[in-house]
């Protein structure tokens, strides 16, 4: 955060000086660069986590499609997991923070207000499509473990399925609760001296 320290002691100093403008190229340029490095930051962590969700489709297609006899239930279920995750990580992979899709031709204030649009539409994902994900994931399990265990006695069966589900409703929304966090402590900052930056850039108009 060495550039908002370098930022915060050149807006005191602006506003000091009534009859000195300031500089917004040089605050977007500033605002930009801390932006850019934390673009790389969550670059880096999202290449692992693709990495991650192949490894994981991989052992999926075998477990289910290769190793053991493939059914019709078994197919179709892989079949929806495999299109939500692709479609659920697209999402996710899209709306996150690109500084080059963002306008910083146009004046510093708009260019902050992209920016924060795109951290809220980041935390509104979460909230919703995150969850929706997550239905998805335990109706297509439920449905592979219902050809699984096809031979176990029924009420067996449905404590299983129960058991099952209730764990992964918990892993769900412990997920976006962690994620929430995340967004507390990574993002947040961030969007509280960038509404700085914008309060103070509104003034000197």
């Amino acid at each position: 955060m060495k550039e908002l320290d370098v930022l915060k002691n050149n807006w005191q100093k602006q506003k000091a000086a009534s009859e000195i403008k300031m500089d917004e190229g040089k605050i977007t340029e500033s605002a930009l660069s801390m932006l850019k490095k934390f673009e790389k930051k969550i670059f880096r962590i999202n290449a692992v986590k693709t990495a991650g969700i192949i490894i994981a489709v991989i052992l999926l297609i075998y477990t289910m499609l290769i190793a053991t006899p493939p059914t019709v239930f078994k197919t179709a279920a892989v079949a929806v997991l495999l299109i939500s995750i692709t479609v659920f990580w697209t999402r996710y992979l899209k709306l996150q923070l690109k500084t080059a899709k963002f306008n910083v031709k146009e004046n510093s204030v708009d260019f902050i207000d992209e920016v924060l649009k795109n951290f809220s539409a980041q935390r509104e994902f979460f909230k919703k499509d995150f969850k929706v994900f997550g239905a998805v994931l335990i109706a297509a399990l439920n449905i592979i473990y219902l050809d699984l265990l096809n031979g176990m006695p029924g009420l067996e069966r449905i404590g299983f399925h129960t058991v099952m589900s209730a764990l992964l409703i918990a892993v769900l929304f412990l997920g976006i609760k962690f994620r929430m966090r995340r967004f507390r402590n990574e993002n947040a900052p961030i969007e509280k001296e960038l509404i700085k930056i914008k309060d103070d850039l509104k003034e000197s108009l």
